[in-house]
């Protein structure tokens, strides 16, 4: 999925291509008017990305910035009545510029996409981008191509014979390039995880296939992860549309022990025909931190054995057949019937992806697990062992999330909890009523066996970072989640403040290679 960064870099080479279109033309092109229009719209959409942040004043670096594209776009128009040519560029820079313009714009869309109608967070993410380090980032970001359309004005500049045009693109340029300087200069604290901001997904069901080639199991893994962490986001709030119930969350801590025990395999076959020894150990140590961490969702899923959500009992007790007193009475009922949150499917659906990639399209988890595949065809499926760690690190991180949100779920379905458990029996309880209203003792029970899970994800999720820096591959996603994770806990006052990323970490990030994340037990990601 196309994240925040690679929008910025899709507006940017777009605008190196049309300069270097302009300069390959030669001094005697006829559309320079037109050309000079499409940079104006392209600062046009670049203002309206600078003022379209929600939650945050516009800084002194933004303000600045906006100022000098005013008056760039000032001097173009004065340009475009001095210039020859039609009010459009031709098509060998005509669709470059333009391209340059969507990529700014969907980088507002993408943005806005954190956020409802009512402009209320609709994920976690959302509170990252209302922090001023973000505001930086998008303000620094927004400066660099603001660059880029300078030099676009320099090429278009040259071989400008009458004076006036010649005079008004050299202050454009000038303007832009002022923009740069103040943009890039002011803005050192900017939070260069923000960058690896996807689009917000809907939270809808999705399914794995056997059709669904091994290749794209990584990318949709991430998807799924995505909604997952929208839907614990939506349960904390309680926004969603569709609330979670007890048999969803039974099934979810099911489905997501199994896909982190899948994911360990994963790792310890790759370990396997792995020839560097830090490496090795790294892959080793992650798998067993899944591992850990799956032993965790498997006890908080065993925690739901005497407990059923009557409003809805997919997940209940073996029944005995009713007695014929009941049945002639016309005391039977039949138990309710409920569409499964999207949560559950996608838990499955990510238990399948990563069986898939270890077993191939064609597994299932009703299925033997039958051969596993070979290492080389899973890291390339993957992207190699970099690409593999970066992809199964969004579990555990989104995990975490989902292990912050679902005490409150639990706590908010306690009304209609019931349970057959003796050991917490009412001594006055009608010998033939089977069931009862859930002991408090059970809650508490359940939101502890929740709340140890954040530990087991924090340590898999460190672990994963460390077999991709033993790979060199950066996971830029990793500081993202930090930021998000802090502020989440911070809003929430469940979860013991973390403190924020170190001078070295941040350099260790633009050097291309993102630390891992490690925290003290106890601390979110």
């Amino acid at each position: 999925m196309t994240t925040l960064g690679e929008l910025f870099d899709a507006a940017g080479a777009r605008l190196r291509a049309a300069g270097g279109s302009i300069s390959s033309a030669g001094p005697e092109r006829r559309d320079r008017r037109g050309i000079a229009q499409e940079i104006d719209r392209f600062l046009a959409e670049l203002q309206g990305t600078l003022a379209g942040r929600a939650g945050t004043a516009m800084s002194p670096a933004s303000s600045e910035l906006t100022r000098q594209l005013d008056l760039a776009r000032e001097a173009l128009r004065a340009a475009g009545r001095f210039l020859s040519g039609g009010s459009e560029a031709d098509a060998a820079v005509g669709p470059q510029l333009t391209g340059a313009s969507r990529a700014v714009a969907a980088v507002r869309d993408l943005i806005a996409s954190h956020r409802g109608a009512d402009q209320a967070p609709v994920t976690a993410y959302a509170y990252t981008l209302s922090s001023r380090s973000a505001h930086d980032y998008l303000t620094r970001r927004s400066a660099e191509v603001a660059w880029e359309a300078g030099q676009v004005v320099h090429a278009l500049h040259e071989g400008v014979v009458d004076p006036g045009a010649a005079a008004a693109l050299e202050g454009a340029r000038g303007f832009l390039n002022e923009a740069s300087v103040f943009g890039r200069t002011l803005t050192r604290n900017a939070d260069l995880g923000v960058g690896a901001l996807p689009l917000a997904l809907p939270v809808q069901a999705v399914h794995a296939g056997p059709s669904d080639p091994t290749s794209s199991v990584t990318d949709r893994l991430g998807d799924d992860c995505e909604r997952l962490s929208r839907v614990a986001f939506e349960t904390l709030h309680d926004v969603s549309a569709q609330h979670m119930s007890g048999s969803d969350l039974h099934q979810l801590s099911r489905w997501t022990a199994m896909a982190r025990l899948l994911a360990g395999r994963v790792l310890l076959r790759i370990a396997e025909e792995s020839h560097d020894a830090p490496t090795r150990e790294a892959l080793n140590r992650a798998a067993q931190e899944l591992r850990g961490s799956a032993k965790a969702w498997q006890e908080a899923a065993a925690s739901w054995h005497r407990v059923v959500d009557v409003a809805d009992p997919r997940a209940h007790p073996k029944l005995p057949p009713p007695s014929y007193e009941i049945v002639r009475q016309g005391r039977v009922v039949q138990l309710p019937r409920v569409v499964p949150h999207p949560a559950a499917i996608i838990g499955h659906a990510s238990a399948v992806r990563v069986g898939q990639l270890l077993y191939g399209p064609q597994w299932r988890p009703e299925q033997k697990p039958g051969e596993v595949r070979p290492p080389q065809a899973i890291l390339d499926d993957a992207r190699g062992t970099g690409g593999i760690a970066a992809a199964l690190y969004r579990m555990p991180a989104t995990g975490w999330q989902m292990a912050t949100a679902a005490p409150v779920m639990v706590r908010r379905t306690q009304r209609s909890l019931v349970t057959d458990s003796i050991e917490h029996r009412p001594p006055s309880l009608d010998p033939q009523m089977r069931f009862y209203p859930v002991h408090p003792r059970q809650v508490e029970e359940l939101t502890s066996a929740y709340g140890k899970i954040r530990q087991g994800e924090q340590a898999a999720a460190g672990a994963l970072l460390d077999v991709a820096k033993c790979a060199g591959t950066p996971v830029p996603r990793a500081l993202l989640d930090v930021s998000a994770h802090r502020l989440l806990s911070e809003r929430q006052g469940w979860v013991q403040q973390s403190p924020g990323l170190t001078a070295r970490q941040q350099r260790e990030a633009t050097r291309g290679v993102e630390p891992p994340v490690r925290r003290p037990r106890g601390r979110s990601l």
